[in-house]
């Protein structure tokens, strides 16, 4: 690689990690190239970017970003995951656990979602939470909940009302037609 493919490489590498909300560094020291193709097709059905890292232009790339807590991490092989969209960090963390679970030689070793760092563990307890769309929903139900309950309160007086005139009309119509002994 020449000084100015790598020049190259570190100004698309360092606005590609200006952009990202959310990163996760992972070792796929020894995964086979079938087990990673797969996981960049897992990645890529997502909306995630998967590379791996040269270490020394991945260190510069980082300065000045918000994934800068990371460069102490990049040492050995590794591969980076990042998206720019806070939709697609939920799951990112999901492919890349479960990937974990199946290929124990992928090691998940730190990230950083809107510049926080957050660890393999907290990762995982990422890849557990519900979606955004689902969040949104049950939000949207529990703000709804209290203005159904009034609405079928209030309905209910005029139900129960119209019930009771049904059912006086049903006893009157039953009497009349009853003959008379």
């Amino acid at each position: 690689m020449t000084r100015k493919e790598k020049e190259q490489q570190v100004t698309w590498l360092k606005e590609q990690f200006r952009e990202a909300r959310g990163l996760f560094l992972t070792n796929f020291q020894g995964l086979t190239v079938g087990e990673m193709d797969q996981l960049r097709a897992d990645l890529r059905k997502v909306g995630v970017r998967y590379k791996v890292l040269k270490n020394t232009l991945a260190r510069m790339a980082y300065q000045g970003t918000d994934v800068a807590h990371l460069a102490p991490d990049v040492v050995g092989p590794r591969a980076g995951a990042w998206t720019d969209d806070d939709d697609k960090i939920q799951p990112m963390a999901k492919v890349l656990i479960d990937f974990a679970k199946a290929h124990p030689n992928l090691g998940l070793v730190r990230g950083v979602v809107s510049g926080l760092v957050v660890d393999a563990a907290e990762m995982e307890t990422l890849s557990k939470l519900p979606g955004r769309d689902e969040l949104r929903g049950r939000l949207l139900g529990t703000m709804i909940a209290p203005i159904s309950a009034l609405v079928n309160t209030l309905a209910a007086v005029p139900r129960s009302f119209l019930n009771v005139l049904k059912a006086i009309e049903e006893q009157k119509t039953n009497s009349s037609e009853a003959p008379a002994v």
